[in-house]
């Protein structure tokens, strides 16, 4: 019994003293000095930082260009083919210029000497619109090589279509039957097979151009500025 007792009595002392060691440590710890800390501004003087991205430029659209302001502004820069022109410039212009080739179609049959007029308009306007859609592209930062592109492709096929019709322009004038206008086309290509080729690569240039050039002049206005100027449309 008094072995079990001096047992008993010598782990309990054991406990005790290691339960106050570990207080003794835990206090000894939590009284450790924090490391200074040098050149740190008070946490009340911090200036607050704004929520989202930070620099952000201010930028603000123009109004728009209303049809007369279009046309007026193309007509002055009929061989202006520098600088850039906004979506509402050139659109406005090329509508106008639909509407003159429907209006000279329709009068055809009722007054031929009407539907002439606008029909030298028209061709009178070919510079100026081409000057506008070079500007409009440049506005989208894309080179006004394209537009070039398709009028040489244009002009090759209409030039090409013109030769080969030029031998037989009576018989295409007076004929009537859609199949001996046909007829008299077949004979032309087999004649002049390289003028054919021709204006076959040109019609299928001007067919893709037409398609790019188009998709180019639907883009916005780049901000800022580009290599062609600044933006007519951005502040």
């Amino acid at each position: 019994m008094e072995k079990r007792f001096l047992f008993q009595r010598i782990m309990t002392t054991f406990v005790v003293e290691k339960y106050l060691n570990d207080r003794i440590m835990e206090q000894n710890q939590n009284q450790q000095p924090q490391p200074p800390v040098f050149n740190q501004a008070p946490q009340s003087a911090q200036p607050a930082q704004p929520a989202g991205p930070q620099f952000q430029p201010r930028v603000t659209a123009k109004p728009m260009m209303n049809p007369v302001e279009s046309v007026v502004t193309c007509i002055k820069k009929y061989f202006i083919f520098k600088g850039r022109a906004r979506r509402s410039e050139f659109w406005w212009f090329a509508l106008a210029i639909v509407l003159l080739n429907f209006l000279s179609s329709f009068l055809g049959f009722i007054s031929p000497a009407v539907s002439l007029v606008i029909s030298i308009c028209v061709i009178l306007l070919f510079i100026p619109n081409v000057a506008a859609l070079t500007r409009r592209l440049h506005d989208a930062n894309h080179s006004g090589w394209w537009v070039a592109s398709f009028v040489i492709c244009l002009v090759g096929y209409m030039a090409s279509y013109a030769y080969l019709l030029g031998p037989n322009i009576d018989s295409f004038t007076n004929a009537t039957d859609p199949m001996a206008l046909a007829g008299e086309l077949a004979e032309s290509i087999k004649s002049s097979p390289i003028v054919a080729t021709i204006m076959a690569c040109c019609s299928f240039g001007v067919f893709i151009l037409f398609i790019i050039t188009f998709f180019f002049a639907l883009q916005d206005s780049k901000w800022g500025e580009n290599k062609y100027g600044p933006s007519p449309k951005y502040n």
